[in-house]
């Protein structure tokens, strides 16, 4: 009975413990010398994962299409004593993915961690949309998160595990508001997949996560395409700051949950 009522106390003050941290979830010694990439790298919620991977000690390979912010912070990544290295990649463009997986391993020689970052939006109607223009926003923020994620696979099981994440959006579990349908419907897809592979992937030690942050003041307002878009307006500037949701992420990496709600908004959705 001494040892139960032992056991039980244990428990409370462990509990207790793990739910006031706020400092990385990821054992930090652990995660010095594991190997992250992450898309979307040079602005907004990919630059702040980076910032806080590059704290961690992880080596890091940055993807993005817009080559200076994260050049620049391989130039200082490297100048501190870190391993980092840039690939310039098109999303849209499938040939341009498979190297991004090939230049981590010939750097690295491993892969741990991807964080599938990298999208934009397309405002149109359903009516007044662009097939082409539909069909390219996919490619961007669902087919090159399926294709990279594809890609990890066999690197993440042949080093005994690794963590996929993935940056979907409250609209991908919300009605979309008019014109963000196609933005909405490419977050509602990550969902519907990840949410599976995180099942089948279990047995390789191969955690997944979905991200669903709200609005953040990134630069998706400035990237934002298509025939709904009003020249000027950037509606991204009165949302939180990403810096936020990327500590969430980060905090979520060592838990149990597939589906996570960074951010201040998130939060308020579970009730925290």
């Amino acid at each position: 009975m001494n040892n139960l009522k032992r056991l039980l106390l244990i428990s409370v003050v462990l509990s207790s413990s793990i739910l006031s941290t706020k400092l990385f979830a990821i054992d930090i010694e652990d995660a010095k010398n594991k190997v992250a990439i992450i898309t979307g790298s040079s602005f907004g919620l990919g630059r702040e994962l980076s910032h806080l991977a590059r704290d961690s000690g992880m080596k890091l390979v940055l993807v993005d299409m817009r080559p200076e912010p994260s050049e620049a912070l391989v130039d200082e990544i490297t100048a501190a004593g870190g391993e980092a290295i840039f690939v310039e990649a098109d999303l849209a463009i499938a040939e341009e993915r498979p190297q991004i997986i090939e230049r981590a391993l010939e750097a690295f020689g491993r892969i741990d961690f991807l964080f599938n970052n990298a999208g934009y939006a397309y405002l149109a109607s359903l009516e007044g949309m662009s097939l082409d223009d539909a069909h390219h926003i996919f490619e961007v923020n669902y087919w090159a998160y399926a294709d990279l994620a594809q890609r990890v696979i066999e690197p993440m099981r042949s080093v005994g595990g690794g963590t996929i994440v993935n940056t979907a959006s409250i609209l991908g579990v919300r009605p979309s508001p008019p014109t963000y349908g196609h933005y909405g419907a490419t977050k509602h897809a990550l969902l519907g997949l990840f949410q599976t592979a995180a099942k089948e992937l279990e047995a390789d030690n191969i955690k997944v996560i979905i991200a669903a942050p709200a609005g953040m003041k990134t630069n998706i307002g400035k990237h934002t395409k298509g025939p709904a878009v009003k020249p000027g307006s950037d509606i991204s500037q009165d949302w939180e700051d990403p810096a936020i949701a990327a500590q969430d992420i980060f905090d979520a990496l060592d838990g149990d949950d597939i589906v996570i709600y960074p951010g201040y908004i998130g939060r308020q959705m579970q009730g925290q």
